[in-house]
């Protein structure tokens, strides 16, 4: 196999990741049982903006917290979902964890929740509260489609990690296309 540096402009890096991210979306609509799907397309839909934000925040993460599993994305996301149905019944109270690499990552996503609802822009909408947990909930059953291999799965998080652009670097080790072939 052979790997090309590729800077992040790269049109055919950009083909890549496009191909695989539908490869994954095509995979999880197979899988995925009719209500599923029917929140998939509306979130899809309404709310692409945010569900690419709280992706992008994963994969983030994933590249500064090696040992970031999909379980860890499981329980962050539960744990902000269940904040946000606790909301939706007209309290108050935030879920929190002791474990740091869960805790951080849920603040992060609290944070991308919290920018969509209240927009400091005016001419930016606001994401309702049902469209909120909408949102997350999809990216959670993405993650669990990939954590029912293995407990300790990183499969969505590198996927993310993988496929989410790299902000500010024009020529990235991490960006790579990797071609069959003699290594070098």
């Amino acid at each position: 196999m052979i790997e090309i540096d590729c800077p992040e402009s790269c049109p055919y890096l950009e083909v890549g990741r496009a191909h695989e991210i539908g490869q994954q979306h095509l995979r999880y609509l197979r899988s995925a049982e009719a209500h599923e799907r029917e929140r998939y397309l509306r979130a899809v839909s309404s709310h692409e903006s945010v569900l690419a934000h709280l992706q992008l925040i994963i994969g983030e993460t994933r590249r500064r917290v090696r040992d970031l599993t999909d379980a860890d994305v499981l329980e962050a996301l539960d744990l902000l979902l269940a904040t946000l149905r606790t909301e939706e019944s007209g309290l108050i109270y935030e879920r929190t964890s002791s474990n740091l690499r869960v805790e951080g990552l849920r603040r992060r996503l609290a944070e991308v929740i919290g920018y969509h609802r209240r927009p400091e822009e005016a001419h930016r909408k606001r994401l309702a509260l049902k469209d909120a947990i909408d949102c997350l909930e999809v990216i959670r059953s993405f993650a669990a489609m990939h954590a029912a291999s293995s407990p300790a799965s990183r499969g969505f998080v590198d996927f993310l990690a993988r496929t989410a652009p790299r902000a500010g670097r024009e020529a990235d080790p991490g960006s790579r296309i990797i071609l069959p072939g003699q290594a070098r």
